[in-house]
């Protein structure tokens, strides 16, 4: 979808939108390729999962390792065993932000929000 507002009668703009065009292509491209390599590392992982128990294996040059999956607690069940009422010291207090934005507003947060990395979506 090319922008003659911005493109018309600028060869340097027809050609960064073009170079755009291409680019994000390519990502397109690139990403299916990622899906596809990505389903299928699942696949193999899957079948190594059920027909291994945990442990370490030499295949050839390469070692594969089988773990038993991380162990976390389960906070909903935690809390109506444990209610934070009559064990406040098994809880920590953490912020808010959407109840701190409708209080405080956007400028009082402002300097106090981090932003991650820039990045770019291409579906």
């Amino acid at each position: 979808m090319n922008d003659n507002a911005t493109t018309a009668g600028n060869p340097d703009g027809e050609v960064k939108w073009e170079t755009l065009q291409a680019q994000a292509a390519r990502i397109a491209s690139l990403q299916v390729d990622i899906k596809r390599a990505q389903d299928e590392i699942d696949r193999l992982k899957t079948q190594i999962l059920e027909n291994w128990p945990v442990g370490s294996y030499e295949a050839g040059d390469l070692k594969v390792q089988v773990k038993a999956g991380s162990q976390r607690l389960d906070a909903k069940r935690f809390a109506q065993a444990y209610p934070a009422a009559s064990n406040p010291k098994l809880y920590k207090v953490a912020p808010d932000v959407s109840a701190a934005r409708r209080a405080l507003g956007e400028d009082a947060l402002a300097d106090l929000m981090r932003r991650d990395k820039a990045s770019v979506v291409v579906k």
